[in-house]
């Protein structure tokens, strides 16, 4: 299990495999519920990372990412954000939402990302 900071983020993000971060907070009664449930996923998927954020430890990075509520579940592919969603999962939710992350064309998501970019700045073009 990784301890995320400010110093590791990149690096563990970035890295080309399925990252899950669990953002939680001392004191927090349903953090310590989907711990549990966290590592016991973790302990299945080992060809994936695993990290926790402590947002109170590292609150720019907690505020970097605008983490309101804990626990939040981040999930990082290939260096994508494609996950952000506080609550309290069940490890069968857990593992569906690693599933989904497995089977998705990442280069297809990049070109999706890419175009939808590349629309964005054509429109703020034409409407400038």
């Amino acid at each position: 299990m990784i301890e995320l900071s400010r110093s590791n983020f990149k690096e563990v993000v970035d890295q080309e495999a399925v990252v899950l971060i669990e953002c939680w907070a001392p004191g927090c009664g349903v953090c310590a519920q989907f711990d549990t449930v966290f590592e016991k996923v973790a302990a299945q998927y080992e060809e994936h990372s695993f990290a926790k954020m402590n947002v109170l430890t590292d609150e720019k990075l907690g505020e970097f990412f605008e983490i309101e509520h804990t626990p939040c579940l981040m999930l990082y592919r290939d260096g994508l954000l494609l996950l952000k969603k506080p609550g309290n999962f069940s490890e069968e939710a857990l593992s569906d939402i690693i599933k989904q992350a497995e089977s998705l064309d990442i280069a297809m998501v990049r070109a999706d990302i890419e175009s939808s970019q590349t629309g964005n700045q054509e429109e703020r073009e034409d409407n400038g």
